[in-house]
């Protein structure tokens, strides 16, 4: 495996929404999410097959302490983030993104 993550497009204003909502809550509570977000991707960065495939080729790790799911894929042995997702989300949502 390599080093290296990538991440679709949107996995900026995943995070944007995610972060920005508890924001408004507490400052406190968003910088909690930020770093539960980067232990996360450390993870899938360094032992990505640790994780079970949910459907398809795909994914998922979940945000400790958070209702967030972390959702990839392996491609030519790098990780690619597809998304940052709520739990509770429509998971067609999720199946789009994957696609």
């Amino acid at each position: 495996m390599t080093d290296q993550l990538r991440f679709h497009p949107q996995v900026p204003h995943d995070l944007a929404d995610a972060i920005g909502w508890y924001d408004e809550i507490s400052t406190d509570l968003a910088n909690r999410l930020r770093a539960a977000i980067r232990d996360a991707l450390a993870k899938i960065r360094d032992e990505p097959l640790t994780y079970g495939i949910m459907f398809d080729d795909i994914r998922f790790v979940r945000v400790s302490g958070f209702p967030y799911l972390i959702q990839y894929r392996i491609q030519f042995e790098v990780p690619r983030v597809l998304g940052v997702f709520h739990s509770a989300s429509n998971p067609e949502k999720w199946r789009k993104r994957a696609r």
